[in-house]
């Protein structure tokens, strides 16, 4: 898969259903055509794993569009395939909560306009990758775990963590619920976690990934940030190479985006965009600087050395702040804490900076965006 360096890209204005359902069709022809062709569909399970990071409306621009999972079941559905929708969203992995993330974020609809199904397994398997850099063994969801083949399909958005969230990013919900926690807390180094995300897409292996860059994410995403008109869509067979154009796109240095930064390192794209194929549209005209997270700088601090036992580190790096006007003491930030670094106190979010770890899932997780990014003064100056 890693050499195939070639991407599809095509101009999509809007979410009409025939217009997105034209162009899936048409990548996933080509691609189909160009690596699965010998395939045969028929009652093989087809898992579609979109990103659907919280329980928002298609409409809020944090989640995958359903058009485009109903067009992918459409697509597979058509040769005879049996089409799963899933995905393990951050918080709590159970029947009740996912039953209304489907709802909320339309996969229901999606599911019942087509004939496909939505996920009620809630069980895991440990499947194992030798060659992992970071880990080699791995808890997935039984969907993604059992499918025979997946379609990754992904929002193109900022992220507070990882700088931005495309395709390798959104196989991180193939790991159950809270269990996301505690990778967070394994691999608190930005670098670490960036390679650890590459060994699990690695051991996952999606085979069609797809990127919604319609209306896309910039600032303070994954679900905090602005939405930002792109108007295209991409697909390729390769993830490592699909996210290296995504990272062109948003204007971002390779040096910020470590994923995409790790994969040129380990051969599994190029470095030079030019070496890419690109089929269709001219991506240099969708180019466009991104407006990066207020915790990108984050990203460079962490790669400091290790001075004074890491404390500088520490102090320089931003952290996550409680907006006390927001705040609604829900607790969703406290579930979702990897480190248990946050209590509710008086109906309001306190953290505890001594244990804070700096992966921002508070900010992401906060159904009321009653947590920012706080910048030391120093790096503002």
């Amino acid at each position: 898969m890693s050499g195939n360096y070639k991407v599809y890209s095509s101009k999509c204005e809007s979410y009409e259903y025939e217009n997105v359902k034209n162009v899936i069709f048409e990548h996933l022809d080509m691609i189909i055509s160009d690596c699965y062709d010998e395939f045969d569909f028929t009652d093989k399970n087809v898992v579609l794993k979109p990103n659907l990071l919280a329980k928002r409306s298609p409409d809020a621009g944090i989640t995958t569009n359903p058009v485009f999972v109903r067009s992918c079941a459409e697509y597979f559905i058509g040769k005879g395939a049996k089409v799963i929708i899933c995905d393990s969203p951050g918080g709590v992995y159970n029947t009740s909560s996912i039953n209304g993330i489907y709802s909320v974020c339309g996969m229901k609809d999606a599911a019942d306009m087509t004939g496909a199904s939505v996920n009620f397994d809630m069980g895991h398997t440990e499947m194992f990758n030798s060659e992992g850099v970071m880990s080699k063994s791995f808890s997935i969801i039984n969907p993604l775990a059992k499918a025979d083949f997946i379609v990754n399909l992904c929002r193109l958005k900022t992220h507070s963590l990882c700088n931005m969230s495309a395709a390798v990013k959104n196989m991180y919900g193939s790991i159950p619920g809270l269990m996301k926690a505690e990778q967070h807390a394994r691999f608190p180094d930005q670098k670490d976690f960036s390679r650890y995300l590459i060994d699990l897409c690695k051991t996952v292996k999606p085979c069609v990934s797809i990127i919604d860059a319609i209306i896309a994410m910039e600032g303070n995403g994954p679900a905090g940030g602005t939405l930002k008109k792109v108007g295209l869509v991409m697909s390729s067979s390769n993830p490592y190479v699909l996210d290296r154009v995504a990272c062109h796109i948003m204007g971002f240095r390779k040096e910020e985006v470590l994923t995409v930064k790790n994969c040129i390192d380990m051969g599994l794209c190029p470095e030079d965009i030019t070496e890419i194929k690109i089929v269709g549209e001219n991506i240099e005209s969708y180019v466009s600087n991104f407006k990066r997270p207020d915790s990108s700088a984050g990203g460079v601090i962490k790669q400091l050395p290790n001075l004074f036992g890491g404390r500088l580190r520490k102090w320089l790096e931003p952290r996550p702040v409680i907006i006390k006007k927001k705040c609604i003491g829900c607790g969703e930030c406290a579930r979702c804490c990897p480190q248990e670094t946050i209590d509710i106190v008086n109906k309001k979010a306190v953290i505890n900076y001594d244990k804070c770890i700096k992966c921002y899932c508070c900010q992401e997780l906060c159904p009321m965006k009653a947590v920012s990014i706080k910048q030391n003064l120093v790096m503002k100056l």
